[in-house]
């Protein structure tokens, strides 16, 4: 069954590579921005989170492509001081789809992004002796920016993220949106 199995994904994989499909994957900074950073007693009160993710480019022509992704963002929190301290740790876990447009062609020079993605984004918090965790799931996500290919296989890009939250009921994070700037190194596999 297995080697049926891996036999038919390698068939199928053949005239999917011949299609200009490619995968890679990206990791940097995220910097929280607005409430998400500094909302006093919501937000995360620290300059610096950091992401993980993966993706499938898509090229339609030579200089556009569709970019599926997944990521992993963590914010870690610290105290915001007072009689309270409260203190917000932050995760978010994204899928979605970006048009990529080249300026000079495939895979080398300037590039800009904007995309939308489906996430789930957790808020574990804790202060004046409570401590639990509020989520939301399904939220909508938009993010735009731009990078640069400095060769077919690596590139360093920035984007503006944001997340539509809900600000009230039982697992409301207190603001509406979820900011970052993301900072990637993105590594691509294959031509």
């Amino acid at each position: 069954m297995r080697r049926s199995t891996a036999l038919a994904l390698a068939v199928l994989a053949l005239p999917l590579a011949a299609q200009g499909i490619n995968g890679g994957v990206y990791t940097g900074l995220s910097l929280p921005v607005g409430d998400l950073k500094d909302k006093s007693d919501y937000g995360t009160n620290q300059f610096f989170g950091a992401h993980v993710g993966g993706h499938l480019d898509f090229v339609i022509t030579q200089n556009h492509e569709v970019r599926a992704h997944v990521t992993y963002e963590k914010f870690p929190g610290s105290g915001w001081g007072g009689g309270n301290d409260w203190k917000n740790d932050f995760s978010a876990f994204q899928v979605g789809a970006d048009w990529v447009y080249h300026f000079e062609g495939p895979r080398s020079g300037w590039y800009t992004v904007a995309g939308a993605s489906i996430n789930s984004i957790k808020d574990d918090y804790s202060g004046n002796g409570f401590s639990g965790s509020a989520s939301q799931s399904g939220k909508l996500g938009v993010r735009g920016g731009g990078g640069y290919s400095f060769t077919p296989n690596f590139s360093l890009e920035g984007t503006l993220n944001q997340i539509f939250t809900d600000k009230n009921g039982n697992d409301g994070f207190g603001f509406d949106t979820a900011t970052w700037a993301q900072v990637s190194a993105v590594f691509r596999f294959g031509r």
